[in-house]
């Protein structure tokens, strides 16, 4: 773990406390609110590289809190013990506690407590898409206000809840370019369901701050690096807030001044409100550092435009960067876009290496032998 000074290490259990120096929005007229974040390391020894994940630890919004303490019936003034130290049960929802995404474990335990049939039903094994359809959106305080509970003691209420775990989100930023500074690109979750507004803990924690003195540590990723031989070619694949290491990685690639060619595939809905980072996409493609870019919108045609398609009308000249010892990367959504540029790739090697299907998931696994395709999907 990385050390400050070379004295502490710092970790989940022991955080350090950064300041947070800028909270800019990246997407403009868009449904969608994704914002950069420029977090201070100010003298504090702390490093990483391009590719590492910074973990924060996040505080509960205290009017999901207070609204839950409410509808519970508890001042928030009750005592409970986390580890041998005492906190009032408001601190310990605030800070210890995750009480807002709900799991078929609290379901299961809420139930031991309330009876409900129809929650008994939910939990068969056959009912599992029920299941799944009933917790989207849903957060304990909904099965409070569904089922009431009355008198519960503070420790069957807290024995619903588990710990608060932390976020880890990838690193926006090389040290190189930034001394003493850490970025993000964090897409702020906000929606409306079962007549309640909602909001993600760590994205809204971090988007309604600025100043603050943010808990975070470093979070080491050895199996998403930039290639030793900076020489090599590199292929990004980052569509919406997959973006985030890729700037890292272009970022020290120009600060070491490094030869090895660059090609950057980024998708989002409309280019003209969630191009993110677009003005530095452009100066790298204008001034060499990129040399390839190639831009997928979802919604800037009738037609939706992904980067896997990007991906196979670029098929001759990726296939070419490949055979050339390019390295590959991808990051962003593990459960569609990862397996649809997947694809892609097999894809190009069946077209372009004359490969069977086979043979190019085959071929797929030993360049993830060899490192040379890299995943850091979420």
């Amino acid at each position: 773990m990385t050390t400050l000074s070379g004295e502490h290490s710092h970790s989940k259990s022991n955080p350090y406390y950064s300041q947070l120096l800028v909270n800019r929005m990246l997407t403009q007229g868009s449904d969608k609110e994704t914002r950069h974040f420029e977090l201070s390391l100010n003298d504090s020894g702390l490093n990483y590289q391009p590719g590492d994940s910074l973990g924060v630890l996040p505080v509960n919004c205290s009017e999901v809190v207070e609204n839950l303490l409410d509808i519970v019936g508890f001042s928030g003034n009750e005592n409970v013990k986390i580890a041998d130290e005492n906190y009032s049960l408001r601190e310990a929802l605030l800070n210890k506690f995750a009480c807002t995404v709900l799991s078929k474990i609290q379901i299961k335990k809420f139930n031991e407590i309330a009876q409900v049939p129809a929650l008994e039903q939910l939990l068969k094994i056959e009912n599992k898409d029920a299941l799944i359809e009933y917790m989207w959106g849903r957060e304990l305080i909904d099965l409070f206000l569904e089922y009431p509970q009355q008198g519960l003691s503070v420790e069957l209420f807290t024995s619903l809840l588990r710990a608060m775990p932390p976020r880890l989100y990838s690193i926006a930023s090389s040290l190189s370019a930034h001394p003493e500074e850490v970025h993000l690109t964090v897409a702020v979750v906000r929606y409306d369901t079962h007549g309640r507004k909602r909001k993600g803990v760590c994205s809204s924690y971090l988007a309604e701050r600025v100043g603050d003195t943010i808990p975070c540590y470093f979070h080491p990723n050895k199996n998403f690096k930039l290639p030793e031989d900076s020489e090599k070619p590199i292929i990004m694949v980052g569509p919406g807030t997959g973006i985030a290491p890729f700037r890292a990685f272009i970022e020290e690639r120009k600060a070491i001044g490094s030869k090895g060619k660059n090609w950057l595939f980024f998708g989002d809905r409309s280019q003209k409100t969630d191009y993110l980072y677009g003005n530095e996409w452009e100066s790298y493609r204008k001034d060499g550092l990129l040399s390839e870019l190639d831009l997928a919108w979802s919604r800037d045609q009738d037609q939706k435009i992904y980067v896997q398609h990007k991906m196979l009308d670029k098929g001759a000249e990726l296939w070419s960067w490949l055979q050339e010892g390019a390295v590959f990367y991808v990051c962003g959504d593990a459960s569609r876009m990862a397996k649809d540029v997947d694809q892609a790739l097999r894809s190009i090697a069946q077209e372009h290496g004359f490969m069977s299907e086979e043979d190019s998931s085959a071929w797929t696994k030993s360049l993830q032998k060899e490192k040379r395709y890299l995943k850091d999907v979420y």
